[in-house]
């Protein structure tokens, strides 16, 4: 009798686990297994498709500074869907994406921009021109085309259309999703707008770590400027006297630095500044490489989620708007 009430307790316990162990991955499996390589990306991926994937995103909020793994390979590899951001970030990831297995369905977000909407070297003068020693990729063009908002709803209906391509049967779903977030992201350029039509006009020159934010100031009506050029380039005397003499001679009162850069850099800008006599602060961070994640925190007033592609947009435009308007006291 006890023999058989211990063979009975162990069967249900091996039923039990083969129905765990049968059962339980079907659900995750169910889920699109989606790999990309920009944070930005990554958030933007999962407002579309909710519950729907599995999104593992790769280079972190400083895309300049990735270097690529053994287990990235390996995600890649294993991936129903690899997103790409384009134009010359990826330039360490090239070889790997054009060998991923045929049955990974690989997207460049960069496609879906036309190209006259595309800032190219010429436009910045070479001070961020993004050149490497491969002239394919057209790496002559900007690749930060997210810091203007309607650019990236462009890229949210790319990221809808792949999906739906991945998941047909979930293709309303991935609409509906789509059209919800893309009400939040006119909301958020309305919001830009709003909030830049506060500073004057002859104070909207925005000179940061390296010149980033183009895309930026073509959207909202900015000048633009940055001290260094290519990723990871040391900025120059020459560029640095240059930029001291057109931040005095705009009566410029901040300058900013950015996530992806040293704070340094533009400390010694400021500094020769001041040595000039003309005052000038330093305020940040803009987020121009990536959101945030939740490890990363910011001493900043504003109460926006910086892990969101929409809080760091949000969180950029305030920062920029609280140091560029004239307080009152200043007209005295």
């Amino acid at each position: 009798m006890e023999w058989s009430k211990l063979i009975l307790g162990r069967s249900l316990v091996i039923f039990w686990c083969m129905a765990l162990g049968l059962f339980l991955p079907e659900k995750v499996e169910a889920r699109l297994r989606v790999v990309v390589t920009t944070t930005i990306l990554a958030d933007t991926v999962q407002q579309i498709g909710q519950n729907k994937v599995t999104v593992r995103s790769l280079m972190g909020s400083n895309p300049h500074h990735y270097k690529i793994r053994t287990e990235d390979i390996r995600h890649l590899s294993q991936a129903h869907l690899v997103i790409y951001n384009g134009l010359s970030i990826e330039n360490g990831l090239k070889r790997v994406l054009s060998q991923l297995p045929k049955d990974v369905y690989l997207v460049d977000v960069s496609d879906c921009l036309p190209k006259k909407f595309l800032r190219s070297s010429h436009q910045f003068d070479g001070h961020h021109s993004h050149s490497h020693a491969d002239n394919s990729c057209g790496y002559h063009y900007d690749p930060h085309f997210w810091l203007n908002v309607n650019h990236w709803m462009m890229v949210v209906r790319q990221i809808e259309k792949s999906l739906k391509v991945i998941d047909s049967s979930e293709a309303h779903f991935y609409h509906m999703s789509s059209n919800k977030y893309l009400g939040q992201l006119n909301e958020l350029d309305q919001y830009i707008r709003f909030q830049s039509k506060k500073i004057p006009t002859n104070l909207r020159l925005l000179v940061t770590s390296h010149n980033a934010l183009g895309y930026f100031g073509q959207a909202y009506g900015f000048e633009t400027d940055g001290l260094m050029g290519t990723e990871g380039q040391e900025a120059s005397i020459a560029n640095l006297r240059r930029l001291s003499y057109k931040i005095m001679t705009q009566k410029l009162t901040t300058i900013f630095w950015d996530n992806t850069t040293s704070r340094k850099s533009m400390q010694a800008l400021q500094e020769s500044i001041l040595s000039k006599g003309h005052k000038v602060s330093l305020a940040g961070p803009i987020l121009v490489g990536g959101v945030l994640d939740s490890s990363q925190t910011l001493q900043s007033c504003d109460k926006h989620n910086h892990s969101t592609y929409e809080g760091m947009m949000r969180h950029n435009v305030d920062t920029i708007r609280v140091h560029l308007t004239p307080s009152k006291h200043d007209s005295n």
